[in-house]
């Protein structure tokens, strides 16, 4: 009985077209009974791969197809056996040293969970071991692998190692291997008394999958079809066969059939799935990590609550937690994540802080109370009442999964003590798998037909705005090709923080290999959709969060000022502050952390939002998930506010679960509780739900299991709860439609209270917190954007000062200083110089001390002065220019002793250049900075002809129900895919529809194209800007937009307007629209 041993997936990427699962199936269907997964240097399917053979009930055989990265080869697809051509190598590509070189691979085959290991070690050091060599990696005994080979030369070195034993030659015919190898093959065989093994190696399920097959190796060759050579790919006979094709095919070979299904019986990996794997934790001497953790948890539990009336109801749930907790056997994660948090707290606040909660831990995590009670999370779940259930109850099948966040740029600091507390070989990052989605698939499968990439943007570019309609043959059969290669994975990437820890090596569990690029971070070939939690790897999510970045550098700012400490971290005073909660309720966002984005602002405006509670309810409801319920939430939020309440929960069950946001779903928890409290379902089966509503907005469940768990769900709420049958219809329905991404409660509710903080910070300081949003470029928009908004609230931009500004920028009072860390090609090296010699010998004193004592690039300082960095001399930019070109060679560092000759050469560089004109400036700045700083964009803007009659954004609220014009940039697009429930206007399912947000000199507002519009008007909003758009104002809630039905790209330049009379409106460009500087800032004493 033949058993197929050497299979390749989409895992061997470019090359293999079938997925693991599809292999499994075909192999069930054909009557084998076993089947091996063989990808080229990878073992990302395995587990996929394991699992669906089990599901088949057929023997999933593991193994791996390993090359040589120290010979002299081929990529992955050239490694693919020849095709009967011969594969004369020179026939290959002239100077391409990935094709046409001889081909080496070795099969090999995990006998037992520990060869299973034995891969992912070998596969490990295939990846990372700079000195790998089969030479070297195999003259040690594996006596848990079979080996099998069709390639003479590594048959003999094989044959003199310890592993002689378990050596196969594989013979394979499917038009790949000449007679010349199989006949050198044969002899090479019995000279050593070695067996042969018949493969087919196979890429593909089909002979039809054949192109597929040719395009994805293209793809991974750089290549055009025309250019691919035959011995490139697999021939067209490389697909899986049955055992009687086989038999055919092998005749005067059955003993290498025979022994295909020996080497089967010998393999038998029995993984053990789902023991979790949890790192060694060092605790105080006499504790056990249960007993440390429970004594750590009850003392914060008396620190937070005791005298207080929560105090027997902490108690309670406390010791509920624990119990779980320790039969679950977690308590080591748990102390795991209190000590990098610790960590954290402790060293990232040297220097700079005078409050150590640099870190938030969010997400399901900040649920328990055993989190809150040892320190690693900020909120009361008994206060908030938090659901524990959600992030981990007993018969939840994944491990506990908490995210710690820190500052976007010390997180690596973070990555770097884990990496040395717990051991280099013992932590890895989770990779993720980059696939082929539409557009890329589109644009890959263009280019290997030959297509320059000008010219497949425009084709996109005119597909996707309607101008084109496919009628060329090649473009269908493009088209149809990508449709085949879309979902198959491209490449790994690195997960933004799934940090695993093991205590042992690490690649004893997973095959691991680094992910490339300056930081080249170890990561696993698994990822968290392909075994990650089967295989007990417990992942801990360390995030970079830009906000913590803004709220620290704001904070650093007002203690280097002198300012007394800010009250952020009194949270109650946040939360009630009448300043803070003003802005929130009048969307004056822009840089506050989660609720800048328009859509978030706008439903706060309407929400009318002046509590935490609210505002955690209202940043959930805002995803998808909970877009269908946002019109009822704010409807009865605003009723309630005036004391009405005239509607009725549609069972009383429902009321403790969803009253604080009116009888609507606004947290994934309240699907998780009403499937267990009122559906009486347990939590496995709540929880599979929740998840199942993801996956229902995917597309991704069948119509039976549907209607199965929605029977069971109904039944439950009738049993359970005594819902009539219509209310539990009714009800299932409501839970059907909180589909999508949505957040948890305790997830909405940390960043909630960051966004309260940073609120805080803008409201009183608003000149440092918006310099730290524009450093640390980590906000919703552009930092134009940011500029603009400091100008409304009263602040003035200073400009470039080669003796005043730093790297980023910095505020104080009523101004900001921009930073020298978006000069355009001023270098980190350059800068790093600049700033390190002014702050240990004091200011330069004009062009030729700085020359003398900085060690910077001519060009570098040419753009300095363009920039007007140097401005503060007291010279004319062409001055400096003239001057720099006279001295530069004089002054440098490394001629000192011509300085005093220089010196006086420069004073008489003063030729009385005239300066630039305004419009010279502005367009070198725009060149070099990316934005002005001698000019205004918006007052320029407003003087252009196209502005007049326009109706300034601050004011549309006056024209509700008119037809007006407004004139401005886009500062953000967002198309939407619109189905008529969720629509005011009726439209077809699913066509699409675009909100951007314009703003001029006064405001920004939002306009909304309806599909009918976008249709007509989709090549213009592909246009950069600026525009003049023509529609109607529609009031809703006390928020205003504008329901366009005309737009008109604009063609600017700043030479278009009289840029010397914008100069001299400059100081008032905000004046008659600045309702922000009313607020004045806090000055220190």
């Amino acid at each position: 009985m033949f058993i197929p041993l050497h299979c390749h997936s989409t895992c061997s990427f470019h090359a293999g077209v079938c997925s693991p699962e599809d292999l499994a199936t075909r192999a069930a269907s054909y009557g084998f009974k076993a089947i091996a997964l063989t990808d080229t240097d990878r073992m990302g399917g395995l587990i996929r791969f394991y699992l669906a053979c089990r599901e088949h009930g057929i023997k999933p055989i593991l193994g791996v197809e390993l090359t040589d990265p120290s010979a002299r080869q081929a990529s992955p697809a050239s490694r693919i056996p020849m095709a009967e051509s011969e594969g004369n190598p020179s026939s290959s590509r002239s100077g391409d040293a990935r094709a046409g070189q001889p081909s080496n691979a070795i099969v090999l085959l995990a006998k037992n969970a520990e060869g299973y290991g034995d891969l992912c070690e070998i596969i490990t050091q295939r990846h990372v071991d700079p000195g790998f060599s089969f030479a070297k990696v195999f003259a040690k005994p594996w006596p848990n692998l079979f080996f099998l080979t069709g390639f003479p030369h590594l048959l003999r070195q094989l044959a003199a190692t310890p592993n002689r034993a378990s050596l196969y030659g594989e013979l394979v015919n499917n038009g790949a291997l000449t007679r010349r190898r199989s006949r050198e093959l044969e002899v090479v065989t019995r000279k050593f008394d070695l067996p042969l093994a018949a493969t087919n190696n196979s890429y593909f399920l089909d002979p039809d999958d054949h192109d597929t097959h040719r395009i994805l190796s293209a793809i991974g060759l750089v290549s055009t079809l025309s250019r691919l050579e035959p011995h490139e790919t697999a021939s067209r006979n490389a697909f899986l066969k049955s055992a009687d094709q086989m038999g055919r095919m092998f005749p005067d070979h059955p003993d290498a059939i025979a022994n295909t299904a020996r080497i089967a019986d010998d393999c038998n990996v029995e993984l053990e799935l789902g023991q979790w794997i949890l790192p060694r934790i060092d605790v105080p001497n006499g504790h056990t990590p249960e007993s440390y953790l429970a004594k750590i948890a009850w003392d914060g539990l008396e620190q937070h609550y005791a005298g207080t009336n929560a105090y027997p109801r902490a108690k309670e749930i406390q010791a509920t937690e624990l119990d779980i907790i320790t039969r679950l056997g977690y308590p080591s994660y748990f102390i795991m994540v209190k000590q990098v948090r610790d960590w954290a707290n402790e060293r990232l606040s040297e220097g700079y802080r005078r409050h150590k909660d640099c870190t938030i831990l969010r997400g399901s995590a900040a649920n328990s109370i055993t989190f809150y009670n040892i320190g690693a999370s900020d909120l009361d779940p008994i206060k908030y009442d938090l659901y524990f259930q959600r992030f981990l109850n007993e018969e939840r099948a994944s491990p506990p999964d908490a995210d710690l966040d820190f500052g976007w740029d010390e997180r690596d600091d973070v990555l770097e003590h884990v990496v040395d507390k717990w051991g280099r070989d013992r932590v890895a990052i989770t990779c993720t798998t980059n696939h082929f989605r539409g557009r890329a698939a589109f644009r890959e499968t263009a280019k290997v037909f030959g297509y320059p990439e000008e010219e497949i943007s425009e084709i996109q570019k005119s597909l996707k705005t309607k101008t084109r309609r496919v009628h060329d043959d090649e473009l269908e059969r493009i088209m149809t090709i990508a449709q085949r290669i879309k979902g198959k994975p491209r490449f790994l990437g690195q997960h933004p923080g799934g940090l695993l820890i093991t205590n042992d090596p690490i690649r004893r569990h997973v095959a691991c290999e680094y992910s490339g690029g300056p930081k080249n971070r170890l990561i696993t070939q698994v990822d968290m959709h392909s075994g990650i939690d089967e295989l007990g790897l417990i992942k801990f999510d360390l995030l970079g969060n830009g906000s913590l970045s803004v709220l620290r550098d704001g904070l650093r700012q007002l203690s280097e000022q002198g300012y007394p400490d800010p009250e952020v971290w009194d949270l109650e005073k946040c939360y009630h502050d009448e300043r803070v909660l003003d802005i929130i309720r009048k969307g004056r966002t822009k840089g506050i952390f989660y609720i800048e984005s328009p859509a978030q602002t706008r439903l706060n405006k309407k929400a009318q939002v002046e509590s935490f509670e609210e505002l955690a309810i209202t940043s959930s409801l805002v995803r998808p998930a909970g877009a269908s319920y946002t019109a009822t939430f704010i409807e009865r939020h605003r009723k309630a506010k005036a004391g009405i309440t005239d509607w009725e929960y549609l069972h009383p069950s429902l009321e403790p679960i969803l009253k604080d946001a009116h009888d609507v779903c606004a947290f994934q928890e309240d699907v998780t509780k009403i499937c267990h409290e009122v559906a009486g379902l347990s939590f496995k089966k709540a929880d599979r739900i929740r998840k199942m509503m993801n996956s229902l907005h995917e597309g991704e469940l069948s119509e039976t299991l549907l209607r199965q768990t929605a029977e069971e769900f109904m039944q439950g709420c009738i049993d359970t709860s005594g819902l009539s049958r219509e209310q539990a219809v009714e009800l299932w329905n409501r839970v059907g439609s909180f589909t999508g991404f949505s957040f948890c409660k305790s997830h909405s509710a940390s960043y909630a209270q960051l966004s309260f903080q940073c609120t805080y910070l803008k409201a009183y300081y608003p000149a440092q917190f918006l310099s730290a949003v524009i450093s640390n470029q980590h906000g919703f928009y552009t930092k134009d954007v940011y500029l603009n908004e400091a100008r409304r609230w009263g602040i003035r931009i200073l400009p470039l000062s080669i003796n005043e500004s730093n790297n980023g920028y910095h505020g104080k009072h009523n101004w900001i200083r921009p930073g020298l860390m978006h000069v355009r090609n001023l270098t980190q090296k350059s800068l790093g110089s600049l700033l390190l010699e002014r702050n240990a010998n004091g200011h330069y004193r004009n062009l030729t001390d700085f020359i003398r004592r900085v060690d910077i690039g001519r060009k570098e300082i040419e753009k300095l002065i363009l920039v007007g960095a140097f401005d503060g001399f007291g010279l004319a930019q062409p001055e400096l220019l003239y001057q720099l070109d006279g001295v530069y060679g004089r002054l440098k560092p490394s001629a000192p002793s011509l300085f005093d000759s220089a010196e006086g050469l420069a004073q008489e560089l003063h030729p009385g250049l005239k300066d630039y004109t305004l419009a010279e400036r502005c367009l070198n700045e725009l060149e070099l900075l990316g934005f002005m700083l001698s000019g205004n964009i918006l007052e320029i803007l407003s003087m252009h002809p196209t502005s007049r009659n326009a109706v300034p954004a601050a004011r549309i609220s006056e024209h509700v129900d008119q037809r007006i014009k407004v004139f401005g940039w886009p500062v953000t697009r967002r198309v939407h895919h619109v189905s008529p429930e969720r629509s005011r206007r009726t439209t077809h399912s699913g066509q699409p529809m675009l909100f951007i947000t314009i703003e001029d000199k006064t405001e920004v507002t939002d306009v909304v194209f309806w599909p009918d519009v976008y249709d007509r008007f989709a090549d213009t909003l592909a246009e950069p800007g600026p525009f003049e758009i023509w529609g109607t104002v529609s009031e809703e809630w006390g928020t205003y937009t504008l329901e366009a039905d005309t737009i008109t790209a604009v063609t600017w330049s700043p030479n278009v307007v009289d840029l010397d009379l914008a100069s001299r409106r400059l100081e008032n460009s905000f004046k008659d629209y600045a309702p922000y500087a009313d607020i004045q800032p806090t000055v220190a004493a």
